[in-house]
């Protein structure tokens, strides 16, 4: 199986399957809510199943461009692996490198949008790299960034989605703030190789000066029983403002309404966590990091059961 909710939307995982026990006893203690799968830098998780395992990557930490980390069950011993793309793509030079996505292609590879900083113009852009494997190595596709709105400041944060019908796309952000302008969240529909791009982004959100401040960021869309969700961050990255938000819509196009309440705050994660934010989602389980009080800007990754009440998407700490 891979990526259960680009392609079959939320299909419902038991607790008992997810950590590989065919029975949990009465008296087992409930796994912690919101659970530590990576207790060091690694922010921006991208969680992923394929190859009867678990995979995530992060944003760049230690000097790798793409961290890869692995399990054999999601609330299982997560192992770092370590470079998943040794090389970036000739347009980008290292040491930027965020946000990455994985999803799976029709043809059994796998497809990494990665943000880099683009040596032409000095803003950050979306590139696309390759691999058989889950495990990478990744080896980046053309000689030119996927996204690169120089005059919004750039692209950041890409992610795929695969529609019920087969239909790819892939969503970005603009990087308005970085130059004071408003930023979008776009849709951008995919070719079956996953980087060719088909007709233009439409714009799904844009950023809620008195709501959400001067950004929003890091899209990542599902669909769960006919309708598409879009869930995004908003905030400070690197403080306890740092939120995250969704949207909802009839269809991949909009129109997209918020939500009236985020999925995850500072407060409503009841002290447990700081500024959570930067999630993925799969079947059930919400991936996104959090700051810490370490020395330097460390954001471990957490894992957190994804729940429904009619149409809305809620977390709960335990």
């Amino acid at each position: 199986m891979f990526r259960l909710t680009r392609r079959l939307g939320l299909a419902a995982l038991s607790i008992a399957a997810l950590i590989g026990s065919s029975s949990v006893s009465a008296d087992a203690a409930p796994t912690p809510q919101p659970y530590l799968a990576i207790d060091q830098d690694f922010p921006d998780p991208a969680l992923l199943q394929a190859d009867g395992a678990y995979w995530m990557y992060s944003t760049n930490s230690g000097g790798v461009n793409l961290p890869v980390a692995t399990a054999a069950t999601p609330y299982g011993k997560w192992k770092l692996v370590g470079e998943g793309m040794p090389t970036l793509g000739a347009w980008a030079r290292t040491g930027f490198t965020w946000a990455p996505d994985v999803s799976r292609l029709d043809n059994g590879s796998y497809v990494v949008y990665y943000t880099a900083r683009d040596v032409a113009s000095e803003r950050q852009c979306v590139g696309a790299a390759k691999s058989a494997s889950p495990a990478g190595p990744f080896v980046p596709v053309g000689d030119q960034p996927l996204f690169c709105p120089v005059d919004q400041g750039g692209a950041i944060d890409a992610s795929g989605f695969t529609d019920s019908d087969g239909t790819r796309y892939v969503t970005w952000k603009n990087d308005g703030n970085a130059i004071g302008m408003p930023t979008h969240l776009y849709i951008q529909q995919v070719a079956a190789d996953g980087v060719t791009t088909v007709g233009d982004p439409v714009i799904a959100l844009t950023n809620d000066p008195a709501t959400e401040g001067s950004l929003i960021e890091a899209p990542y869309v599902i669909k769960h029983r006919g309708t598409y969700y879009l869930f995004y961050s908003y905030g400070a990255y690197n403080n306890e403002t740092y939120t995250e938000a969704y949207a909802s819509a009839p269809s991949i196009t909009g129109p997209w309404t918020r939500g009236s309440t985020p999925l995850m705050t500072t407060a409503s994660m009841k002290g447990t966590v700081v500024g959570p934010g930067g999630a993925s989602i799969l079947g059930d389980l919400v991936a996104f990091h959090a700051v810490t009080h370490r020395p330097g800007l460390v954001r471990p990754t957490y894992l957190i059961n994804l729940k429904w009440q009619d149409r809305t998407p809620v977390v709960s700490v335990r």
